[in-house]
Order: C-alpha cells, then structure tokens, then sequence
C-alpha cells in the first residue's frame, strides 16, 4: 500500500480543521473549577470527623485504664470505657457531619 502525497494530506487537514471549527463553540471558554472551593471543605470536615472518632475513643481508653489501674478490676473498667468513648465518638461524628440533630436546651 503506497503512502499518501503531501498535497493529499495537507488537503485531508484542511478538511478536518475546517469540520472542527464548525463543531467547536464561538463564545469563550468556560473558567476551569476552582481547587480552593468545596473540595477543602470536605477535606476539612473528613479530618474534622475522623479527629472526633479518635478522641473518643483515646478518651474512653485512657478512662478505662486508669479505672482499672485504681480499681484493680482489670481488663473490665477498659473495656467498659472503650466502648463508652466509641458511642460517645460515634455520636459526635454525626454532629460534626449534621446528620444528627443538635441536643436543645431546656428553658426554665
């Protein structure tokens, strides 16, 4: 198979840049997403949640383990704690989501 000429190339080229021109829109560009908008807000509320689930549950073990260390009832105030911490984590992580509602004050 014999390799096309110049002359019917540069013809092919100009016929297809003259459909793409008519396919392409006239008015200007559209700006490129902005990388500083919600993208960081999510970033900020994942490390947000997933500080309140560790806390929670560093608090509650901490607790345990002193409760243990006074009380000598090992490993059961640890693990009553552990898990106290990991509910508490839990529901702290769906406030700080907005997922949950937010505890109302009573008016005397």
């Amino acid at each position: 198979m014999a390799e096309p000429s110049k002359d019917e190339l540069d013809r092919r080229r100009s016929a297809l840049d003259a459909k793409l021109k008519k396919l392409r829109p006239t008015g200007p560009a559209a700006p490129p997403p902005s990388r500083n908008g919600s993208s960081g807000k999510a970033f900020g509320q994942a490390i947000r949640i997933s500080t309140e689930l560790i806390a929670g549950l560093a608090v509650g073990a901490a607790l345990g383990y002193g409760a243990d260390w006074l009380l000598g009832t090992s490993p059961w105030g640890f693990i009553l704690f552990f898990l106290l911490g990991f509910a508490a984590s839990v529901v702290n992580a769906i406030r700080a989501a907005g997922m949950g509602k937010p505890q109302s004050r009573r008016e005397s």
